[in-house]
């Protein structure tokens, strides 16, 4: 996904255009905005009379915003995958569920945030997985009450790439979970990877908070279990998967650390 830093130099008045809108639009992510950008000032950058195209180029990703706000839904094939995921995460979760888009949210920012210290097309995969992690929550999508495999049953019969799809099913260790519910072989459909794009995307779930504050692993699990009753799947799921979980975490913090990313690592 290009971004204002990969443009083929589009000039300060269209960088302006660009902080402008994110000022303006600070619900929308970033990289959302550098797409819409980077299309309008595509159309605009051989134009033979330059003055004006900055105007034109902010007036074109105004209106394209505003339709992707507005759109019910917005075929895959129309935008890209980062774009579509945070269009259709916020459209399942931000009006039914706000606490929970509320974490979405953060878990998403923290994967751009770290998105750098992967290849451009791994990190594609890493912030779309973050914006729809959590689908499954959605009372539309609830069919099994596993919501990883809620979400990924759904993106798979949405064309998403099977890996994203495989990504949200095993997100936070939910092969235990999955084990405790009778739901294993279900699961077993998707496979885990367990590279360093699925670390990275328990990193980023695992130390934002449900409100999408940041927060140090061990906070987070202590905050998991006072939210959740002793008997819940997820609780119980600790004693096998917390282990699996801290060793995502510190693989990522240590990955962040070789790629230059100390100063945005969450503290143990």
């Amino acid at each position: 996904m290009p971004t204002m830093d990969t443009l083929c130099e589009p000039g300060p008045l269209i960088r302006q255009v660009r902080n402008r809108l994110v000022r303006e639009r600070p619900e929308v992510p970033g990289s959302v905005l550098d797409e819409c950008v980077q299309e309008a000032w595509s159309r605009f950058e051989h134009a033979r009379v330059q003055a004006f195209v900055p105007v034109l180029v902010e007036r074109a990703v105004r209106g394209r915003i505003g339709r992707l706000a507005d759109a019910s839904a917005v075929p895959l094939d129309e935008v890209s995958l980062r774009t579509w995921s945070w269009l259709t995460a916020r459209r399942l979760l931000a009006g039914e569920l706000p606490r929970r888009w509320a974490h979405v949210r953060g878990v998403a920012r923290r994967a751009e945030q770290i998105a750098s210290a992967f290849p451009p097309r791994e990190a594609e995969v890493l912030v779309a997985s973050a914006w729809l992690h959590d689908i499954g929550y959605a009372s539309t999508l609830a069919g099994t009450g596993l919501h990883q495999l809620d979400g990924a049953r759904f993106l798979v019969a949405c064309g998403v790439p099977f890996r994203v799809c495989a990504l949200v099913a095993h997100h936070a260790g939910a092969a235990a979970v999955a084990e405790l519910v009778g739901l294993a072989d279900e699961l077993s459909v998707f496979e885990d990877e367990r590279g360093p794009v699925r670390d990275a995307l328990w990193y980023c779930d695992m130390t934002t908070g449900p409100d999408g504050r940041r927060m140090t692993f061990d906070e987070r699990m202590a905050e998991l279990r006072q939210r959740r009753s002793a008997d819940d799947p997820v609780v119980r799921a600790l004693a096998v998967n917390g282990t699996e979980r801290a060793a995502a975490v510190r693989r990522t913090q240590e990955r962040l650390r070789r790629e230059g990313h100390s100063r945005g690592v969450t503290p143990w």
